[in-house]
């Protein structure tokens, strides 16, 4: 069972998904404000992001982990949310 995470617990850069299901989509916390976080992720070479609010958030598991790095490209890193513009 996934481990739900709360607002005092997210940190930059830490990874989350947004469910327990073992095809999730591992994001990085790139912005926190208020309640609401700032979330990246790769797909291929390619990088996104959206803001969100922090509810639904949970540590992942090493199986999402391994499958998001399998399904989409590598996880975003603490330089590639530095390199953001979120003023």
């Amino acid at each position: 069972m996934a481990k739900r995470l709360t607002l005092k617990q997210l940190y930059l850069g830490q990874l989350i998904v947004r469910g327990e299901h073992a095809d999730a989509q591992v994001y990085t916390v790139a912005a926190i404000r208020g309640l609401n976080i700032y979330l990246v992720w790769f797909g291929g070479t390619r990088i996104s992001g959206q803001w969100s609010d922090y509810g639904d958030c949970y540590k992942p598991t090493l199986a999402q982990i391994e499958y998001s790095i399998a399904a989409n490209g590598r996880l975003a890193s603490g330089q590639d949310i530095k390199d953001l513009d979120l003023v």
